[in-house]
């Protein structure tokens, strides 16, 4: 099933509270039934021409093949037009998971699954859900975001693990890292650390959107080592072509594996009694 995140971050403007960014991470197992894995699988998508990203749970096979078809279709520009809104293109986004579905062999269905869509259209970002069961079919629905730093969406068999992480020690007003964008990141990676669903594992994969430009992918630094959808980095990879984190977020030198000179160090501890 998985464990699946969406989280924001917002930012004090002259106008008020503004969104600033919207990331949905996962962990990286592919699972058959409790026994066979693969801990490298994608979870998470994004577009290098587009602001929209993309991250799911559930069934694999399905979404997994719908989204490798949707993401080149928006690159080359087929999919989306530049001056869609956020509406606009979550609606041609659904129709086409729908006339795939429809076309698709029931048989192959694993079960059921949620697509998430984050998008951004000038400076308004929102995320839509997409999702099917059997005795529902497919539906769409929009989440609110609001104006705190916080975490949005968790779905999969580990959300239960990881809601209840939330609840006790992140998402308490005596946490240091209260109603941070990184809180969600921390609890994240310490529920994997710890996590006792057997349909969840691996580490975790980050996209991401801010207010300029397009979807961004994160690598992971863990353990001094540096990691991609999971799977270790050992080969001679163009590791400057993206941006790293740490399991505190902090922004890390993929040569050096230190902390970016000027990056603000990140406070991981549990709230006080």
């Amino acid at each position: 099933m998985t464990l699946i995140v969406a989280w924001i971050g917002v930012d004090d403007k002259k106008t008020g509270k503004e969104v600033s960014s919207l990331y949905i991470a996962s962990d990286s197992r592919y699972s058959i039934g409790q026994r066979d894995k693969f801990d490298y699988g994608i979870k998470v998508f994004g577009s290098s021409k587009y602001p929209e990203i993309f991250g799911f749970c559930g069934d694999v096979l399905f979404p997994s093949i719908v989204l490798g078809q949707i993401i080149p279709q928006i690159d080359s520009g087929i999919l989306l037009n530049e001056n869609d809104n956020c509406e606009q293109k979550t609606n041609k986004i659904f129709n086409f998971i729908k006339t795939s579905l429809e076309n698709y062999p029931s048989s192959f269905l694993g079960g059921s699954f949620t697509i998430l869509h984050g998008t951004r259209f000038e400076k308004i970002f929102k995320l839509f859900k997409i999702s099917y069961f059997k005795n529902k079919g497919l539906n769409m629905e929009e989440i609110p975001l609001g104006n705190i730093s916080t975490k949005t969406y968790s779905d999969g068999s580990g959300a239960k693990e990881f809601d209840e992480n939330w609840s006790k020690i992140w998402d308490n007003h005596r946490h240091n890292d209260y109603r941070t964008s990184r809180a969600v990141y921390h609890c994240l990676t310490k529920t994997l650390d710890e996590i006792k669903d057997p349909y969840t594992g691996g580490l975790s994969q980050i996209i991401g959107l801010y207010r300029i430009k397009n979807s961004r992918l994160f690598g992971v630094v863990n353990n001094n080592n540096k990691y991609i959808y999971g799977k270790l980095s050992s080969e001679d990879i163009n590791s400057e072509s993206i941006e790293w984190r740490n399991e505190n977020f902090e922004r890390f030198d993929p040569d050096t594996l230190k902390i970016i000179e000027g990056a603000q160090r990140q406070p991981l501890q549990e709230a006080t009694p």
